[in-house]
């Protein structure tokens, strides 16, 4: 009974801080020089929720893929499961024609943890950082924001900053932003083939493709992905609220 009404309170003030943003969709365009971070949680997790965006503008951006992934294979010894999982990412990144990324090799499922080596990360360079969306219910999804907001109170920002949501396990309640991937979507299929280790449980093309679909329909596009971009202080209004 507790629980439920917490839920309630909570998503009440979600929502009430989400409808103060300008929720008229704008199709995301980058120039030559914006610079964008992706925080990926796990290997695959980039490449749900923004392959099509990375494909389109892989020099716009540096990838950052947070944790181990010891966790996403069973019976197979942890070292083993790291590097299968970080070749994964690697080709997918090639795929993308992503060419700056980096592994942050935090514990997977502790994400929360490791604040120390969350705030290594330099964010002074970026016009744009794009974590999961802050519903999702797997604890390192959540954690990204939550450590994102540590450090925005610590390492230097750019005034103009914009946090950005992307879709993985939960859709967007809000979206502000979208890009049109219909001319990516064979690329973004591409890469999501690489995680093999991923699939074999999960028809991962099948799910996300269908949602790019669907998020087409709002633009009478194709496919398209979409996004929450708010500033940094919208931002941390809802991280507080976790």
């Amino acid at each position: 009974m507790i629980k439920d009404l917490l839920f309630k309170k909570l998503s009440f003030k979600y929502s009430k801080i989400m409808a103060s943003l300008n929720l008229k969709p704008k199709e995301l365009e980058f120039g030559e020089n914006t610079k964008a971070l992706c925080l990926s949680p796990h290997a695959d997790d980039e490449t749900i929720g923004m392959g099509g965006l990375l494909s389109k503008y892989p020099k716009n951006f540096d990838v950052v893929l947070l944790t181990d992934g010891r966790k996403g294979v069973k019976d197979m010894p942890a070292t083993e499961i790291i590097e299968l999982r970080e070749n994964e990412f690697r080709a997918a990144m090639q795929i993308a024609g992503v060419e700056n990324y980096t592994f942050f090799r935090s514990k997977d499922k502790h994400l929360i943890e490791d604040l120390d080596t969350f705030k290594k990360l330099a964010i002074s360079k970026y016009n744009c950082i794009f974590v999961p969306n802050i519903i999702d219910q797997h604890p390192d999804h959540k954690a990204v924001s939550l450590l994102l907001n540590e450090i925005l109170y610590t390492n230097p920002y750019r005034k103009d900053l914009k946090i950005c949501f992307y879709e993985v396990w939960s859709t967007l309640g809000f979206v502000n932003a979208y890009l049109d991937i219909s001319e990516f979507v064979d690329i973004k299929k591409a890469m999501i083939s690489c995680y093999k280790s991923q699939n074999m449980s999960k028809d991962y093309e099948y799910h996300a493709i269908g949602l790019n679909q669907y998020r087409g329909m709002f633009k009478d596009k194709k496919f398209t992905e979409a996004f929450c971009v708010m500033d940094v202080e919208e931002f941390k209004k809802v991280c507080e609220l976790y």
